[in-house]
């Protein structure tokens, strides 16, 4: 990344990248601060789109795990994103300079949901764009975990 201080999102955003954040980060925006270890979206895929955010991760030097290990070291094996594994993935669980990043291209417990739809309804603070509420909650309760159980009730809260 060139700015330390640039967080994730925000570098997607720059990159001109059509997402929305879920996760803790997304209830975060609704005024629920809570941990989280990692960054998770939902993208809009379209072949212009892919090409923002293959150059986001790009920057971020975005890495995939592979299943097998080094052999020579034991270390698990991370792959740099190309646009053949972005294509072909829904969901990619990656490593980056910045930290961890699931991305979606579908909405977790809703995957027939209209994705653009699904970002067109979001929050946007500080120029990204976070789930809204009601999706918040339709997608942690699909999820039933028991994490989601918590920001549920914190969710619903007057």
């Amino acid at each position: 990344m060139t700015d330390p201080q640039e967080n994730i999102f925000h570098l997607l955003q720059r990159h001109g990248v059509v997402f929305a954040v879920i996760g803790g980060h997304a209830v975060g925006a609704h005024g629920f601060i809570r941990a989280t270890e990692d960054h998770d979206i939902v993208f809009l895929r379209t072949p212009d789109n892919e090409q923002r955010l293959l150059a986001a991760l790009t920057e971020l030097h975005a890495r995939w795990i592979e299943d097998e290990r080094d052999p020579a070291t034991g270390v698990e094996l991370q792959i740099p994103v190309t646009p053949a594994y972005l294509q072909s993935q829904h969901l990619m669980m990656l490593v980056t300079d910045a930290g961890f990043l699931d991305i979606f291209d579908y909405i977790p417990g809703h995957p027939t949901a209209a994705v653009a739809e699904f970002i067109a309804a979001g929050l946007e603070v500080t120029g990204v764009r976070y789930a809204s509420r009601a999706w918040l909650l339709r997608m942690k309760r699909a999820a039933g975990r028991p994490q989601d159980l918590l920001d549920i009730e914190k969710l619903q809260a007057p």
